[in-house]
């Protein structure tokens, strides 16, 4: 049997039954739904039931292909309300909540606007913590050993083997081969690496976490704790760094030799970025120097550590970091 407010309601108005009333109901008497809420405060507009489903259901068509490249379409670019054409670079700062300089955080003292900023990005990146990121099973209370092989069994849900029993030989192996380059795709963006990090670099960042108080560990972001820290870029869109402390502004930035065309082994007019081979070393590192640019316009001062340099003597790469972060 239905009951009222749980299953339906009833229009203040006109005496009509229906899961909700707001929208074109309300439109046929002449008033919004404001005005409706005005004339009776304590009458919902929806039934709990309805409330129910429209939460479950929400944003749903946005997971399909066809709305996501309607949404993406829609914004690309220049389209972009907030795209640097449109808006001068403070306009940006204060319309992001990446930004200390956000205008929400205005009224706040530079403690408040930190752990304000703090509790955005970690809120961001939680929703991302998912079982094949270490952080997810470092969370659950596992040491770092049992971390990774918890999660080296869950990266391993998708093989051959498992294609070839699920879907017989010829087409398991057409299956397995299409989603590897399929993954492969899209681990890069228009050439650049996305979501790339070195499990080596997260070694290293664990362990200088370690040398932080317990107060202070909530205000450090790498890709498998909190997830890597943004700034908006000048032309549009964000860079993502390796090691973030927020609350002394230091950032560390790792560096893998080939995709950063390490100085020390490479020449300006030099090739060495696995996917871009169009892309000399030169025109890396100008990409890097506008990276730290926009870092340090952001008070954040950068330390850049080389995956050779970590590799050939990591105790004196870890006193240089330790120095660098005031430790």
């Amino acid at each position: 049997m239905e009951e009222e407010y749980k299953d339906y309601i009833v229009c203040k108005i006109c005496g009509f039954k229906s899961h909700r009333i707001y929208g074109r109901h309300l439109n046929n008497h002449g008033i919004s739904s404001d005005e409706y809420k005005k004339m009776f405060p304590d009458a919902p507009l929806y039934s709990e039931s309805d409330y129910i489903n429209v939460t479950r259901n929400s944003g749903k068509h946005m997971k399909t292909e066809k709305y996501r490249k309607i949404f993406s379409e829609k914004f690309k670019g220049e389209k972009n309300p907030n795209h640097k054409s449109k808006t001068t670079k403070e306009e940006r700062q204060e319309r992001s909540p990446f930004s200390i300089k956000f205008k929400n955080y205005s009224n706040l003292n530079e403690t408040d606007k930190l752990n304000k900023l703090a509790n955005f990005v970690k809120c961001v990146c939680d929703k991302k913590s998912y079982t094949v990121r270490l952080d997810y099973w470092l969370n659950k209370g596992f040491d770092m050993d049992e971390a990774n092989k918890k999660l080296s069994k869950r990266q391993t849900t998708f093989t051959l083997d498992i294609c070839i029993e699920k879907y017989g030989e010829e087409k398991g192996k057409k299956i397995y081969t299409e989603r590897q380059e399929k993954w492969q795709k899209s681990l890069t963006k228009n050439g650049n690496l996305k979501n790339g990090f070195s499990k080596i670099s997260q070694e290293l960042f664990y362990d200088l976490l370690s040398k932080y108080s317990n107060e202070d560990i909530e205000y450090l972001y790498f890709a498998t704790k909190n997830g890597e820290f943004r700034l908006e870029k000048e032309e549009g869109g964000v860079w993502s760094y390796d090691f973030v402390d927020i609350k002394n502004k230091k950032i560390i930035e790792y560096n893998g030799d080939l995709y950063h065309a390490n100085p020390t082994l490479y020449e300006a007019n030099d090739h060495p970025h696995p996917f871009r081979k169009n892309l000399t070393a030169e025109e890396i590192w100008n990409k890097d120097k506008n990276k730290i640019a926009v870092a340090n316009e952001e008070y954040f001062s950068v330390l850049t550590i080389w995956d050779g340099e970590y590799k050939n003597n990591k105790e004196e790469t870890f006193k240089k970091c330790l120095k660098f972060l005031e430790l």
